[in-house]
């Protein structure tokens, strides 16, 4: 079946699921039924997730420029970091009553499943996807209702869980879920946009999220990362076709996000920064500057510098910087390729190899039992960057890898430098987790915003994490301040989350 006609089948199917069976019952209202079919929830999960992260308010503005990824065209204040209340209101609350509601439904709906196989498998992704959405959460502020939320009336004020407490909880809900899963049954069939139900995938996407967390904890609980990682390594991603995507659709409402703003607002708002261009990919001659942007006005590839004024940035047409990929296409109507940001129907990347292999790098380095050396781990991870960016030149590959500013052997810097700046590189454009790595690794790349920060961020070139939406402060006073206590009784962009030590 054509990827296109997915989302049709799958709303068909579960109008059908709402609409068929058992006539008997006249009283019925068909237009409201009890309980909504588990597939169209999965479907709808995965989308508000996909929306609410790899869009242009939390994603574009938010997390891609504290990883400097990319830059500000105009309204730039974000990218001096005065974040716009409105966007951290919106992916606090949004990602809370869409996309972890669903899955929590999902849950509750198949208590009553009598098929046992089907049930546990529905349960066991809903809970990975769960799983996933919290981390991305949490990362972005620190402690976060978690334990509590998710309870409707029955709780509207639910307390501010610790990091550290969420994070255990994490590794337990992927573990369990893991072993929940029963492969020969059904699940979801193609209402599972990421992986179409194929269980050994799910499998190994939970196994891949529990190497993220575990190493993400790695400085402050290092035996039990260390132990969370030989165990889960050889069952995570082992090659691309592994890796977690959502692809959207080329038609309105379900293309892109971050496509559909290129094409309601044009070239207003986003370029590729200095900081990725002209600071990184042209000087290691990375052959992914063509798939992660287009070409200037002038046939080149060049960014943005990172963090102008206002005035500044209106003053300098965007089309003398490079733009993300798939820009022009927009432009043209036509023309997009495979690997382009901006398409309609690009893909939403949850986790890829790449990570995984950078992680497994990491591991070596830190003398954990996991196969391997740190040096092929760091190869794999950028092999597998390039190939997932369309290029299979093993030739160039080869020659970018024994560059001496490439060389794992010789690169200068300690091994968070080298393996953080690759990782960094090969993470674009999931903002958040290239913004995460830089706070935990502490690698040099990121710098301060060329015409200065609109906020303190002490001695850092970018935040530490986001401060909580305001409306919290009013709807949930109590917990709030006390979320507040476990910061430091600090609510700012230069406080460090519970796993950022150094």
């Amino acid at each position: 079946m054509k990827l296109r006609n997915i989302y049709l089948f799958v709303f068909i199917i579960c109008l059908m699921a709402n609409a068929c069976g058992d006539f008997g019952d006249t009283n019925i209202d068909p237009n409201n039924p009890a309980t909504v079919a588990p597939g169209f929830l999965l479907t709808r999960a995965q989308k508000d997730i996909m929306d609410n992260t790899h869009d242009e308010w939390i994603g574009g503005r938010t997390t891609f420029f504290n990883a400097q990824y990319w830059a500000a065209n105009n309204y730039t204040d974000e990218s001096r970091y005065a974040p716009r209340q409105g966007a951290i209101g919106g992916a606090f609350s949004q990602l809370y009553i869409t996309a972890l509601n669903d899955l929590n439904e999902i849950i509750q709906i198949n208590s009553t499943n009598t098929n046992k196989g089907e049930a546990a498998n529905q349960i066991a992704i809903a809970r990975i996807l769960k799983a996933y959405t919290y981390q991305y959460m949490t990362d972005l502020w620190g402690p976060i209702p978690y334990f509590e939320a998710l309870k409707g009336a029955a709780n509207r004020t639910p307390k501010y869980d610790a990091q550290k407490a969420i994070y255990a909880d994490l590794l337990k809900e992927l573990k369990e879920a893991t072993a929940q899963i029963v492969e020969g049954e059904k699940a979801f069939g193609d209402a599972d946009i990421i992986y179409h139900s194929d269980l050994k995938a799910w499998k190994k996407f939970a196994n891949s999220l529990m190497l993220r967390v575990a190493m993400r904890m790695s400085d402050v609980e290092p035996a039990l990362a260390k132990a969370e990682i030989e165990k889960a390594a050889s069952a995570a991603f082992s090659e691309n076709s592994d890796n977690a995507y959502f692809t959207c659709l080329s038609g309105q409402p379900n293309n892109c996000r971050l496509n559909n703003d290129r094409v309601t607002r044009g070239d207003a708002d986003f370029c590729i920064s200095n900081v990725l261009i002209d600071n990184t990919l042209n000087p290691l001659k990375d052959p992914r500057v063509a798939a992660f942007s287009d070409k200037n006005a002038n046939g080149n590839y060049k960014g943005r510098p990172y963090g102008q004024s206002f005035g500044v940035a209106a003053g300098e047409a965007p089309s003398i910087y490079s733009q993300p990929s798939g820009a022009a296409a927009v432009l043209a109507g036509n023309g997009f390729k495979i690997y382009d940001v901006l398409a309609p129907d690009a893909k939403a990347t949850f986790m890829n190899y790449a990570e995984v292999c950078f992680i497994l790098a990491e591991a070596k380095e830190r003398g954990w039992n996991v196969a391997g050396t740190a040096q092929d781990w760091y190869n794999k991870g950028i092999i597998a960057s390039m190939n997932e960016w369309g290029i299979d030149d093993a030739a160039a590959i080869s020659a970018y890898l024994n560059q001496s500013t490439v060389k794992y052997s010789v690169v200068p810097g300690n091994w968070q430098q080298k393996i953080g700046v690759q990782k960094w590189i090969a993470l674009y454009p999931q903002g958040l987790q290239g913004w995460s790595e830089w706070r935990r690794l502490d690698f040099d790349k990121l710098i301060a915003p060329v015409d200065g920060a609109l906020s303190d961020l002490g001695n850092k070139a970018a935040p530490m994490r986001l401060t909580y939406p305001q409306e919290e402060q009013t709807k949930n006073s109590v917990n709030y301040q006390d979320a507040i206590r476990q910061l430091g009784n600090k609510d700012d962009l230069k406080t460090r989350l519970w796993w950022d030590i150094k």
